[in-house]
């Protein structure tokens, strides 16, 4: 079996004859196939993007790294540790740091993918000569990004390098991206990247160019929770193909829940037949801490499991402050959540105060009560389970609003407080949180007042 391996091995670390430019001959064609090196570069070390069968160009998260690092931008500091288990017994382990300033967010990744497990240097009569073949590839490298008002742009360089025995070789590779995040009430994103684009890898006396691609694709939001994606690649060595995915969030509470994860990846669709370009996984998030999943089937060459943890932590950059509100938003504004000591009474009359007091300020168009009240009997839009933004943005969505307000009033012994969020109805992201408080009842139209202004700043 080794002896079979090792011929897969060199073909795998580009030992093919390649010319010695940026492209292979034939490059975007079926006619390149097997004339790049650097493979491990195709796939981006996370189980999340395992699972959608490699898309995710317009998602967002610091794994966006090796993917689209525009897909960084916005995002806080955290950290994701992932190990993955090949085929023919090869494995792969990736991390990724990245830390918020005011200039973007900055972005560290490695990837080290050993090729060599058990496997032995024969000699030129094929047989063993008693010592381990080494065989190996790493990637180190370090990126920005950064939230503008029209699009999210990213950059990272990474350093190449790999080893088959005796024959080592590196070289440089450039990174780019941008994610069109358009304003409310449109629930699609657009993102375009560039990836592996750098000089050729030289491994021996072999040359062969790095495994670029060009991509491009669209999420759909189609819920606050479950996105579509459809993508397009071009790489230098393959014929373009389509990719699809779909990411469905089941929330348990605040901040926790469960993804389920799917799609199909078009590159392997004839070698291998749907199994080869289908695959799936789950994650689990729980506060700032989550663990992903993927399962990978390649038809009868076998399967690959990635494995993923994450921690985020510290707060969303200032640079991904919320944009400013467009003129005359529409506007739903949801029941009050009536806390510990308030009547459903007072939430309700706190609610009609703080939807007039926003009508006041001119930035809004409310959605008239008897409409949202129609659309709560005629769609049975369900509150039980979801929390207050979850429930104002599906409440916005189905009226036709840009943006929506949830609260919640809570009496302690020195007065009330109210707490009011501004949500953008196409993404659920709450773009403002603002609390008043208010000593007495009669107090109320006042600290609706505060509210208002302070939400239509």
């Amino acid at each position: 079996m080794k002896k079979f391996l090792l011929p897969l091995l060199a073909a795998a670390l580009g030992a093919a004859p390649a010319q010695g430019g940026l492209f292979p001959e034939g490059a975007f064609s079926d006619e390149a196939r097997g004339l790049t090196g650097a493979q491990f570069l195709k796939a981006p070390p996370h189980a999340r993007f395992g699972a959608l069968a490699g898309a995710g160009l317009a998602l967002s998260g610091g794994e966006c790294y090796f993917l689209n690092p525009a897909g960084a931008a916005g995002q806080p500091a955290g950290l994701a540790v992932t190990w993955e288990a090949l085929l023919a017994g090869s494995s792969r382990t990736g991390l990724v740091y990245s830390r918020p300033t005011s200039k973007g967010v900055f972005s560290g990744g490695l990837v080290y993918n050993n090729s060599s497990p058990g496997l032995e240097k024969l000699d030129g009569a094929g047989v063993g000569a008693g010592a381990d073949l080494t065989a190996y590839d790493l990637a180190a490298g370090a990126g920005w990004a950064r939230r503008l008002g029209w699009a999210d742009l990213g950059v990272g360089l990474k350093y190449v390098k790999s080893r088959l025995a005796e024959a080592s070789g590196a070289t440089a590779a450039l990174d780019a991206g941008l994610v069109f995040r358009e304003p409310a009430p449109s629930r699609t994103e657009l993102a375009l990247s560039l990836r592996n684009f750098g000089p050729p890898l030289k491994l021996g006396s072999e040359s062969a160019p790095l495994p670029f691609e060009l991509g491009g694709g669209l999420k759909w939001k189609y819920t606050p929770d479950f996105n579509i994606l459809a993508e397009g690649r071009l790489p230098a060595d393959h014929a373009p193909y389509l990719v699809f995915g779909a990411e469905w969030f089941m929330p348990f509470s605040a901040g926790a829940g469960l993804f389920l994860r799917s799609g199909m990846n078009f590159r392997n669709y004839d070698d291998l037949g749907a199994m080869g370009a289908f695959a799936c996984g789950f994650g689990l998030k729980l506060g700032g801490l989550s663990v992903d999943y993927a399962f990978t089937p390649y038809g009868d060459l076998g399967a690959a499991h990635r494995m993923t943890a994450g921690l985020a932590f510290g707060p969303v950059p200032a640079a991904a402050a919320a944009p400013p509100l467009p003129p005359s938003a529409a506007l739903a504004v949801a029941a009050f959540t009536a806390g510990q000591g308030v009547t459903e009474t007072e939430a309700a009359v706190i609610r009609n105060m703080v939807e007039d007091a926003l009508v006041k300020t001119g930035k809004f168009r409310v959605v008239e009560r008897s409409k949202l009240d129609f659309i709560l009997a005629e769609k049975k839009l369900a509150y039980a389970g979801l929390s207050e933004e979850r429930t104002a943005a599906e409440l916005g969505r189905v009226s036709g609003a840009a943006l929506a307000v949830s609260g919640s009033v809570t009496k302690y012994p020195d007065g009330y407080l109210i707490l009011a969020h501004l949500v953008d109805a196409a993404s659920a992201a709450t773009l403002r949180t603002e609390t008043a408080a208010a000593t007495e009842d009669y107090l109320f139209r006042d600290a609706a007042r505060r509210l208002a202004a302070a939400l239509s700043k």
